[in-house]
């Protein structure tokens, strides 16, 4: 991983609560409530879109 998106703070924010909506998913399913759903389909959108902040970054700082 670069440098640029190691500081760019939207980025990581994204990443992060990406994983931690995806471990609230993997609560809420384990306790078979109907949640987890939302919180899976929320944390893939989430994690697409830092992955192309970050693809956007790595592509700016290229040219």
């Amino acid at each position: 991983m670069n440098y640029t998106m190691l500081k760019d703070v939207k980025t990581m924010l994204g990443f992060s609560a990406s994983i931690i909506g995806s471990i609230i998913a993997i609560l809420l399913a384990a306790r078979d409530l109907d949640g987890w759903v939302v919180f899976s389909i929320l944390s893939l959108i989430l994690l697409a879109l830092s992955v192309t902040r970050a693809s956007r970054l790595y592509n700016q700082k290229s040219t």
